[in-house]
This record gives C-alpha cells, structure tokens and sequence, in this order.
C-alpha cells in the first residue's frame, strides 16, 4: 500500500525559484525516485571567489538536473521490463537528452547532464529493487528494525579515493577530475579494484554500475524509497517511529524542524515514497 510520496526543497533555496532537481513517479505497486546531478552555476569556475547568493542567482535555469531526473522517471513510467532493464533504457533517454544540449562536454559548466535513481516493484511479497550509486531502499520490519538497505557505492568505493585527490571541490580541476575519471568509468582502478561510481548520464558505462536485488517482505514492513538527501535520517529513532505510525501532518512537521535543526545533516533536497505491506 503507498502511504506517501513526497519532495522537500532545499531550505536555503525556498522561494529562490531554484531547479527542483529531485523528480519522482510512484503507483500503488511501483516507484522511482530520480536525484538529478547539481550543475556548476554559469560563468563561475572557482566557487571559493563567491558567495551562496552568487551561486544561486547564475545557476542554470532549466537545470539539466532537472530535466535528466524527470527524463529518467517518465521513461520508467512508459517503459517494462525488469527493473534494471527500465533503468538501462533511462539512460538511453538521458543520452538523447544530452545530444540536444550538450555539444562538448567539459565536465563543468558543459557537463552532461545527468541523475542517480532507485526503484521498486512490489509483487505479492516480494520487493524486486534496482539503484544506481547513492539514491536507495530501505526495509523497516513491524517493530522498527531495518531488514535490508542498499549501499550507497560512491561512499563505499569511491569517496575514500576522490578525497586524497588533493584539490579541493570549489576547484574546477577537482570537479573535472571527478566527473571524468570516477563516474562510470570500467577502468579506474585502483588497488586492484574499481573505484567508480555510476549515474544515468547517457554514457555506456553506466550500465554496469546498476545493482539490482529481491527481497521476502512480511506484514506490516515498510518499504522507504529515497534520495540521498534523507541518508541521514534512516537510523533516526524518531524518523523510525514517525514512519512506523504515519500521520501525515505530524511527519511533515517532523522534517520541517530536523531541516531547519541541522541544514547540513537534514536539511537539503530529498525525496521518499513510502509503501506499507499489508495482507
């Protein structure tokens, strides 16, 4: 049963007419939540030399974040297959997307555009599931208690690499770097393993950086699909419990303040669709 689905902007751009660069489609059995790929702002490279509002005020307006992310939840709409196989035509979709829009790609301002997504299917009691790099599932049981969760793979294998490059993010040799080399790239490894992560940019690699899954769900688990912007609340108790006992009021009042209690931690863009299995 779908209990909810929502997108909760970013705090420090309410009322700023930023992008909504999260999208999401969800039915009564099948859901996907799309975190498009924050772009650098136009005509600024050194983000150190300027401030949030400066940022802000040249960042791209339509975001190709934006437009990868709805994109990629459409063509999941239209599309059949395994979920992988959704996933996979996604990317074809965003690849078009990025043939009208993106001549040469820089890896800055003229990066492709892109996104990172999870999904589900809910067929009796099994949740078939798919998700590319940081976006995710997580399975509560009845009590509160997580049964299964997708790993986030940049934070797992790339992260640890991408912070000894030595350049720090504001400096677009960092991002082009990043974004050239880490991102679904077969063969960047390191240590003898690949330390890549994958988004849906269109670009053939991307493929190979979708994990796909089942699991048995029981009566009264809940199923929570989401974008990395709500990492942070997962193994809170009281978003636990929040969920547990939905009401939608009281939760919305719940994020609200957790945003505004810690903008860092909580308080960015983020996305959930939230299902209830019931027998």
């Amino acid at each position: 049963m779908l209990i909810y689905k929502n997108t909760f902007e970013n705090i420090k751009t309410i009322g700023l007419n930023f992008p909504v660069e999260d999208q999401y489609y969800a039915n009564d059995r099948e859901a996907i939540v799309a975190d498009g790929i924050t772009r650098d702002p136009i005509g600024i490279s050194d983000f150190s030399k300027h401030t949030n509002i400066d940022m802000i005020k040249q960042y791209p307006r339509p975001s190709g974040a934006e437009l990868a992310a709805r994109k990629v939840c459409d063509s999941f709409s239209n599309s059949s297959g395994t979920l992988k196989e959704r996933l996979v035509i996604a990317n074809k979709e965003v690849k078009v997307l990025n043939q009208k829009y993106i001549k040469n790609c820089d890896y800055l301002e003229n990066d492709y555009y892109g996104t990172v997504a999870s999904c589900i299917n809910i067929q009796n009691d099994i949740l078939n599931y798919a998700y590319i790099c940081d976006c995710g599932i997580i399975v509560y049981d009845s009590n509160g208690s997580i049964k299964f969760k997708t790993d986030d793979d940049k934070e797992l294998y790339s992260d640890p690499y991408i912070d000894k490059i030595g350049i720090p993010w504001y400096l677009p040799e960092a991002r082009k770097i990043v974004r050239s080399k880490y991102r679904n790239n077969l063969n960047n490894i390191i240590d003898g393993k690949c330390v890549s992560y994958g988004a849906l940019t269109g670009e053939e690699g991307a493929i190979h950086f979708i994990r796909e899954g089942s699991v048995h769900l029981d009566n009264e688990d809940i199923i929570v699909v989401y974008s990395d912007g709500f990492t942070n609340y997962l193994n809170d108790n009281e978003f636990i419990n929040q969920v547990l006992n939905f009401e939608q009021e009281r939760f919305e009042e719940f994020i609200e303040n957790k945003s505004k209690e810690d903008y860092e931690k909580y308080g960015k863009e983020k996305t959930l669709v939230i299902y209830k299995t019931v027998n």
